[in-house]
């Protein structure tokens, strides 16, 4: 059974001016600071792009390879925001982007990228079978810096309201909490007979 996802209808622009950003100006990267989140590959991406919008990055940079990359990669197109409490925050932050990028290589049905889908983001992402499977033909895909270079140069989240659409749908049609309780309550209806 997959993890879910609430959408999102009202995002707050409000936090947008908490953060210093402008809607549409900046693409982000939310994750745990791991080498499998293919950070250092998103990095090198934006570091050979033309650069036209600022990078925002999330996520715990008080790790050994957090610290790492914030020091390898010291640009300043690129905006290290550390950890970021609140689903609210997060969600406004991803539907206000231009691209999000999701670098998981590993597991199964990553809550974050549910989330991606349920803020309306235009969602670059990492090109394995987990990934794919849940995006399907509604996103771009990586497997090398060269890619997100180009995506950085050449996407428009405006260009690409139906990718955005349907992954929002998907979100309502088979990740809904209330699909995902259904099936736990036949899974255990059908154990306990």
């Amino acid at each position: 059974i997959t993890y879910g996802a609430e959408l999102i209808s009202r995002p707050n622009p409000a936090v947008l001016v908490e953060f210093k950003l402008e809607q549409y100006a900046y693409d982000i990267l939310i994750a745990r600071m791991e080498p499998e989140n293919n950070i250092k590959m998103i990095l090198d991406g934006f570091i050979n792009s033309n650069k036209e919008r600022d990078l925002v990055v999330i996520g715990n940079l008080n790790t050994k390879f957090g610290k790492w990359i914030a020091e390898k990669y010291n640009d300043k197109g690129i905006k290290y925001l550390g950890f970021v409490s609140g689903i609210d925050k997060l969600n406004s932050l991803r539907y206000f982007s231009n691209l999000y990028f999701h670098g998981h290589s590993v597991g199964g049905t990553n809550p974050s990228l549910l989330e991606a889908m349920a803020s309306n983001a235009l969602i670059c992402s990492h090109d394995n079978i987990f990934n794919k499977s849940i995006l399907g033909k509604d996103a771009f895909y990586f497997l090398e810096y060269n890619k997100i270079c180009d995506l950085m140069n050449s996407i428009s989240k405006k260009s690409f309201k139906e990718f955005t659409a349907n992954n929002y749908k998907k979100i309502n049609r088979l990740y809904s909490w209330d699909n995902i309780v259904n099936e736990y309550d036949t899974f255990f209806k059908n154990i306990s007979l």
